[in-house]
């Protein structure tokens, strides 16, 4: 039982260090759902994505404004400089002096209606609305994108956490080991070699705490960098946030969610939004040799306005006319430039239609790839769960032994060693097996679903 209360000292000696330490720090504590929030909200790239949405909805709007009449309205004024002497001229035999009209003014008022452009508008405006929605897919992807490094973040903080308080009660079970020794040393019933040899074991754990700290530092300052604020903040993280420990009940439930790997491949073609907005840039570019072929056809608008000029401000309805008008133009020749922007469009949907195969096979590499860590991370959590359960019999049995002196400080150190990295690895396979779940479910597009 020495062994086990031991345990529970550390445990105690952990929790107290802990508490003291946030209090002392005043760090703020983060729950997972927070820390995705935060990421959101001050991301760079979803900000530009933003940004990227507006503008093809001004694209949008600009494509419908084809369909309606355009109008514009022009005034001018002109003084004449020179040759501003009386003019005279005979009319019918009498002789006529002619005041010099120097000023000329106008007002032109004019509407176009685009009747037809060989399907121009109509596919610029089917181009607009899929650039619309691919902007909206391409906002999800990135809030996505932002929630899934985020979350990996979080778990390699909760790894190394959980791993720095496995080597801080490691660390106290030294320690504790140590003072017996010198008890034992005093008493003598120990020797000055046994002393020292704790003590080098001790100075080890303290060491390895040291490094455990410094990793669990540098991991809170990626997961902050992810989350697009001041990576140099004190924050402390709530391990509630994910199970600390997974059964086979939750391997198997999990698998029963995502499914067989062919049947995740569908449903990630089916749902991922960097697909869907890929699928909607190649609808984008079919559309655009439709506007480019609209080059061959003629095109009528329907115009109508009014003009007015006099040399003073008066007289508008002499003056001024009213007019409506069809103006047809047919393109006869225009030096193979339609044909040159056919191609092009044709090259563009091309580099669109490869880069959704490009992106459907990278897809396929990643859920292979996913599925293919969640086996080893499964694999994982059944050979250390017993290497855990057995290293823990023993150190709690050396340390019964060595209580009553039938079992040396070298089987005690060697006990210890191996429920250290027993426990590590434990946590290691835990979270592990979280990275691999929240890689399968993003790679297949329910990442958040549940």
């Amino acid at each position: 039982m020495t062994g086990v209360r031991h345990l529970f000292l550390a445990l105690s000696v952990l929790g107290t260090l802990h508490v003291g330490v946030a209090q002392e720090r005043g760090a703020q504590r983060l729950t997972l759902k927070e820390c995705i929030r935060i990421g959101i909200d001050n991301s760079f790239d979803l900000k530009e994505t933003y940004a990227s949405s507006r503008a093809a909805g001004a694209g949008l709007t600009q494509a419908f404004g084809a369909y309606l009449p355009s109008a514009d309205i022009s005034a001018n004024y002109s003084r004449q400089l020179t040759n501003l002497r009386e003019q005279f001229s005979i009319v019918n035999g009498v002789p006529i002096v002619g005041q010099p009209l120097p000023n000329t003014y106008g007002l032109n008022g004019q509407m176009n209606l685009t009747l037809f452009n060989g399907f121009q508008r109509e596919s610029q405006y089917d181009a607009a609305q899929s650039s619309v929605e691919a902007a909206s897919e391409d906002i999800r992807t990135s809030r996505l994108s932002i929630a899934f490094n985020v979350t990996r973040n979080y778990i390699d903080v909760l790894r190394r956490q959980q791993i720095l308080s496995a080597r801080e009660e490691n660390l106290a079970l030294s320690k504790a080991t140590f003072e017996r020794i010198v008890a034992l040393k005093e008493a003598g019933r120990s020797t000055i070699q046994q002393v020292m040899s704790q003590e080098t074991e001790l100075a080890n754990q303290e060491v390895s705490v040291v490094t455990a700290q410094n990793d669990l530092d540098v991991a809170k300052a990626t997961l902050l960098a992810s989350m697009s604020v001041n990576p140099s903040q004190s924050i402390e993280i709530d391990p509630s946030s994910l199970l600390g420990d997974v059964t086979a009940s939750t391997v198997t439930t999990f698998r029963g969610r995502v499914g067989p790997e062919p049947v995740a491949i569908q449903r990630a073609f089916a749902t991922r939004p960097d697909i869907m907005s890929t699928q909607m840039r190649v609808d984008v570019a079919k559309s655009g040799i439709t506007t480019a072929e609209s080059g061959y056809w003629p095109t009528l608008t329907a115009v109508g306005g009014y003009t007015w000029r006099n040399f003073t401000i008066a007289d508008f309805d002499r003056q001024g006319q009213v007019y409506v008008g069809l103006n047809v133009r047919v393109p006869v020749f225009d030096q193979f430039t339609t044909n040159a922007n056919i191609e092009n469009a044709n090259l563009s949907l091309t580099r669109q239609q490869m880069a959704l195969a490009r992106l459907q096979n990278d897809v396929r590499t990643n859920i292979r790839s996913a599925f293919l860590q969640l086996g080893a991370a499964e694999k994982g959590l059944d050979i250390t769960e017993r290497a855990l359960r057995a290293a823990l019999t023993n150190f709690n049995a050396v340390q019964e032994r060595f209580s009553v002196g039938s079992a040396t400080l070298l089987d005690v150190q060697t006990a210890n060693n191996q429920l250290i990295t027993a426990r590590v690895n434990r946590v290691t396979a835990v979270y592990a097996y979280h990275d691999a779940a929240t890689f399968v479910e993003f790679t297949i597009g329910t990442y958040g679903d549940q």
